[in-house]
Parts: structure tokens; C-alpha cells; sequence
């Protein structure tokens, strides 16, 4: 250490067996580097909690990204009355023949409303007993003998208005287009349970200039039927329709976040102006696990199922996670949940009437979601009603959508003059509304998340504070490392030659030992 601490180029550490100073002017120079040794360890602790933090960052790369390269969104149209007029009507008959009591029509059209119950969002009612009475009657006539459960799920796509009742015309980009197709609008399940979705299957992801879908006139322009003549159930407290936007790969339920929810009214003209945000991984991150980066790519999931098109979703993952709670709750799944996103649905069956009570009793954590959870004085009661999906992670790579509308009174003749052959415009009493679609810009904020702190700044960053510190370098590391190897060759060399010194004179010494015996004095 003497002869490392002489020769070494690193400053001040001569001054430690320098022979000619005095002890106390080498105990002033050890207390200084005893000094600027603990500042260097605290200084670089702090930097590496810093980095550890911030390894990565979203960082806006273009903020004039064309808006043709964004998917355009799925719009969901659901209409507030959930039970059809006539299609209740009709179903009411048929379970009254199906009576043995031959209960009247009027009484199955008014049990007939206690399907209401099965959605989440309607208002909470305590007729349990009404219920289980109802379920048990369609559990045993209202059941076909090849089916094991009441088939709820088809009887409520059946009492909900169809979609061609609700949507008269439509025009994307100017042109008329038709309505019921594959490019157009599908009955898909939603959180209201079956509606009418635009662009379920994301045929719109790849687009050119002229159909970027930007300015009220250029985008998806609905004409519906809003009218409540066949009204028999409303699901929310309102005179209107509601609209849903979100990404095609995702489940459109806004209690899973990341879908957005308007309610425009009837007899009016609404324009949704759509504006997207659009976020991007550097691929260098696959290096880091998913619970580090705090986001999963598209071929990552905790779940495989919730994968839609090979695209992960948070949203999806949620769902699933809600499902299996409603799963081991209640011991059923809610008729309007997409099976494929749930793990180990087989076999079990929709909710009925008959888990409307255990539905309420949990309605409350089902609806709020915790992904991660930090105490907080005064809502522990909130963590333990909440549901806990902690693998669910947000999407590296995700596009956000946000929408403004406004609303202005329809023009009936004007529209009305176009369609006038349509079927839903035989009532008299027709009363239309316009839905407008459109991306309010022609440009997008494209953000990209990047590494922050890469190997080569930490190695600069630790580099800095050292060499300032101690003077620090690369030629120190290698004396360092040659004065060790010299000492430890010449350690070696010597206990070498000591090891032969010793063995050679052991040798000799029984040689000579072995002499001594044979040796024989005569007198």
C-alpha cells in the first residue's frame, strides 16, 4: 500500500506515507480524504436513487403528426330504451301461453321489466323476492330442453331495439355508405349491453390524405331514429342516446377507463370532435420487465386472452379482471361481457334475475378499479371495497382519444327529404337526430417513451462526480490494478521459491537420515 500510495497518479494520496511531513500534517491530509470519500459516497447514492427513478421518459416526438396515420375510433351507439315495446309484447305472449296459471300478457309484460335490473347502471331496486319468483318460472318453462341454463343472452339481444330501427342513413367522408355491413355498423355487446358499433373490426387504421376523416362534413354522419314510441325501459334518466368512442381492440365499458361517453339528446344535431394522442415505445425497453417500465407491449400480457387482435389492452385487462371477481362472488358471468376475454368461463352461467341481489351487494367495487394501492389516511374502507387488479399495466404503445361536442337543433325537413323511403319514417311521429363523428384536427401529438438514463450517461454521470472527488480515471484504475498483480506475482514468486527451498531441503534431509542407518563402526 506504501509504494501503491507513492506512485499512484491520483492526487494527495503521496502525502499519506509521505516520511517527510510530520504526523499531524498526515493526519490532516487522512481526515480530508476521509472527508471526500464519505461525500463521494453520498453524492453518488443520491445519483444512483435518481437515475434507478427516472430510467424512463415520455417525450413529445412530433407534435404535427398527420391525423391519416391514427386509426379512426369505434363509435358505439346505444339507445336508451333497452326493452322494446314490441319485442316485449311479443316475448309476454309467449310465456303466457307457456303458463300453466295462464297468467295474463299485461302481467309478463310487466315482469318483463325486471330484466332492467341486470345492468349495472340502472337504479337499485329490492324486489328480490319478484325476481327470484319470475326466474324460476322461465328456469323451468321458459328453458328449451337442449339448453342447461336460461338463455338470457339471447333473450335480451332479442327485447333490445334492433339496430336497423335505431339507424336511418350514414355517410363517411361525404359518401353514402351502408349502413349493416362489415366496414360499417355491427350489434357488438357493450357496456349497455348489445348496440350498434362503427368500425368494430378497425378496417379504418390505414388511411390516405383525402380520407383522413377531419371538418364535420368529412367524417361519420349518423341519421337515427330517436323517437320513444317503442319505448318500454330507459336505462338512464334522460330524453337521448348514448355514444360511446374508443379503440376497436378495446371493451367499451368506461369503468375500465379509456373510453369516453357522451349522451347527446333527441331532435338535436351533434358534432363530436374527436382529438387523438398518440404514444410510442423505443424498443430498447423489451430489455426491461414489464413491472419495471410500468407498461406492457403488444405481444405481452398477464392474461393471453385479453389480447384482441394481437393488441393488449388495459382496459381489456380489466374486464377480465372484473369478470372473475363477478365470477367468485356471485358464481356467474353478466350476459353483456365478451366470453373471449374471460379465462375459465366455460361452464359457468350468465347472471338471471336471481343474482340481481348479489350483483347490488358488490356493484360499488366492481365499479372502482385500483391498480396500485398507497395508504391513505382515511381510505382504508375504499381500499378493501375496490376491486385490486394490480397486474393490469397500461399499453407501451396506446392511442388516447378525447372529444368535444356540441349540439344544435336538427333540421327534420332537411334531412328527412333525403331518406324518405326509409322504413322507419312510416310513423308519423319519427323524430330524428344527427350524430356527427369527425378528428377535430388535422394533426396529432405523437409522444414517444424513451430511456431517460442509458448506460453511457450513468458511466459519464458516476465518472464526473468521482474524477472531481478523487481525480479519478481510467490510467488510476490501471496502476491500481498493476501494482496489485506486481504484488501478488512477486508474493507468488516468492512463496515458490521458499515451497522449493523447503522441499528440496526435506529431501536431502531424509537422504541424509536414510545414510545414517547404513552406516556401520567397526572397532
Amino acid at each position: 500500500m506504501t509504494d501503491l500510495f507513492r506512485h499512484i497518479s491520483l492526487h494527495g494520496y503521496d502525502k499519506l506515507v509521505d516520511s517527510g511531513l510530520l504526523s499531524y500534517e498526515r493526519f490532516f491530509w487522512f481526515c480530508l480524504h476521509a472527508t471526500i470519500f464519505v461525500f463521494m459516497y453520498i453524492a453518488l447514492t443520491f445519483t444512483w436513487d435518481q437515475f434507478v427513478m427516472q430510467t424512463f421518459s415520455i417525450n413529445l416526438h412530433n407534435p404535427l403528426y398527420p391525423v391519416e396515420n391514427v386509426p379512426f375510433p369505434a363509435v358505439s351507439i346505444c339507445s336508451n330504451n333497452r326493452i322494446s315495446r314490441k319485442a316485449a309484447a311479443k316475448y309476454a305472449l309467449q310465456l303466457s301461453r307457456l303458463d300453466p296459471a295462464n297468467r295474463s300478457v299485461e302481467y309478463f309484460e310487466k315482469s318483463i321489466l325486471h330484466f332492467m335490473g341486470l345492468y349495472f347502471q340502472y337504479e337499485r331496486s329490492d324486489d328480490f323476492d319478484a325476481y327470484g319468483e319470475f326466474q324460476k318460472f322461465l328456469d323451468h318453462y321458459a328453458t328449451d330442453n337442449n339448453e342447461t341454463f336460461y338463455n338470457i343472452l339471447g333473450v335480451m339481444k332479442m327485447l333490445t331495439p334492433s339496430c336497423e330501427n335505431l339507424i336511418i342513413n350514414c355517410m363517411l367522408g361525404t359518401k353514402p355508405i351502408e349502413c349493416f355491413s362489415k366496414n360499417a355498423f355491427q350489434t357488438q355487446l357493450t357496456m349497455y349491453g348489445p348496440c350498434c358499433t362503427f368500425n368494430a373490426n378497425n378496417v379504418y387504421s390505414k388511411r390516405s390524405y383525402s380520407t383522413r376523416y377531419a371538418g364535420s362534413n368529412m367524417g361519420l354522419i349518423v341519421i337515427l331514429n330517436t323517437s320513444q314510441s317503442d319505448d318500454t325501459g330507459s336505462l338512464l334518466n334522460m330524453d337521448g342516446y348514448a355514444v360511446l368512442v374508443h379503440a376497436p381492440n378495446k371493451f367499451p365499458d368506461t369503468s375500465s377507463g379509456g373510453i369516453l361517453e357522451v349522451f347527446p339528446s333527441t331532435n338535436e344535431e351533434s358534432y363530436l370532435a374527436v382529438r387523438a394522442r398518440v404514444t410510442d415505445s423505443d424498443p430498447d425497453l423489451r430489455t426491461f420487465t414489464a413491472s419495471h417500465r410500468k407498461c406492457y407491449f403488444d405481444n405481452e400480457s398477464p392474461y393471453p386472452q385479453v389480447l384482441v387482435n394481437n393488441r393488449y389492452s388495459m382496459q381489456n385487462c380489466i374486464t377480465s379482471c372484473r369478470a372473475k371477481s363477478v365470477m367468485a362472488l356471485c358464481n356467474c358471468i353478466p350476459f353483456y361481457m365478451p366470453l373471449a376475454l374471460i379465462e375459465g368461463a366455460k361452464g359457468i352461467p350468465f347472471c338471471t334475475l336471481s343474482n340481481i341481489e348479489c350483483i347490488q351487494q358488490y356493484r360499488f367495487k366492481w365499479r372502482n378499479v385500483l391498480t396500485h394501492r398507497v395508504e391513505i389516511m382515511g381510505l382504508e374502507r375504499e381500499h378493501e371495497e375496490a376491486l385490486f387488479c394490480p397486474a393490469c399495466l397500461p399499453s407501451c404503445d396506446d392511442i388516447r382519444y378525447s372529444i368535444s361536442m356540441m349540439s344544435l337543433p336538427v333540421d327534420q325537413f332537411s334531412f328527412l327529404g333525403g331518406v324518405s323511403s326509409a322504413p322507419q319514417l312510416k310513423d308519423s311521429n319519427t323524430q330524428i337526430s344527427v350524430l356527427r363523428v369527425f378528428f377535430g384536427d388535422t394533426t396529432a401529438q405523437f409522444y414517444r417513451r424513451v430511456l431517460t438514463n442509458a448506460w453511457s450517461k450513468a458511466f459519464c454521470t458516476v465518472g464526473n462526480i468521482v474524477s472531481i472527488c478523487m481525480g479519478f480515471s481510467l490510467v488510476a484504475i490501471l496502476e491500481m490494478l498493476y501494482f496489485v498483480l506486481k504484488n501478488l506475482f512477486a508474493s507468488l514468486k516468492t512463496y515458490v521459491k521458499k515451497s522449493t527451498s523447503r522441499s528440496k531441503w526435506r529431501r536431502v534431509s531424509r537422504l541424509s537420515t536414510a545414510n545414517s542407518k547404513q552406516l556401520l563402526i567397526c572397532p
